[in-house]
């Protein structure tokens, strides 16, 4: 027996993000995410939604209220908050400065597990090719942005590496 009511609706739950997307500045709203199967994983995140291969990311928005769908291209970054970061997938603390091409500055840390000989910031930058970086700005924020438009990143002082 299908554990949900329709067996042909998709399980989806709604997650709060604010969008910065080019050329109409902020836009709050949120983004739909497939919920887990009880016997499975938790399902998706923010982060896996924005680079996945779907060129297209549906948004709710607030104001006004209506459905939208934004080309991932237009996308400069995306915020959302999560009551519990993910831990196991932390890895190495690496703080950074992002310079987007649009003047904004953002300070966090990007985490990923990596061999020692290539724990490097710029070794992180490198190691896959996703559309979108995942940079922790606080005890619970996050900010996914577009590598198409970071001007530079940098090693923050406050990083043992820099």
């Amino acid at each position: 027996m299908y554990p949900y009511e329709n067996p042909l609706k998709i399980p989806k739950v709604e997650k709060a993000v604010a969008l910065w997307t080019h050329p109409d500045g902020q836009v709050l709203g949120s983004i739909y995410l497939h919920m887990g199967e009880p016997d499975r994983s938790s399902g998706e995140d923010p982060w896996s939604v924005m680079n996945g291969p779907e060129d297209f990311l549906v948004v709710r928005c607030q104001e006004p209220e209506e459905l939208r769908f934004y080309n991932k291209a237009s996308l400069i970054r995306v915020e959302y908050g999560e009551a519990e970061l993910n831990l196991a997938e932390s890895g190495k603390n690496l703080p950074c400065r992002v310079h987007l091409m649009d003047g904004s500055i953002i300070d966090g840390a990007m985490r990923k597990s990596l061999p020692p000989e290539r724990s490097r910031l710029y070794d992180y930058m490198n190691t896959d090719n996703p559309r979108f970086l995942k940079l922790y700005v606080g005890p619970a924020s996050v900010c996914l942005i577009n590598k198409s438009y970071v001007g530079y990143i940098m090693t923050r002082e406050d990083s043992p590496d820099a």
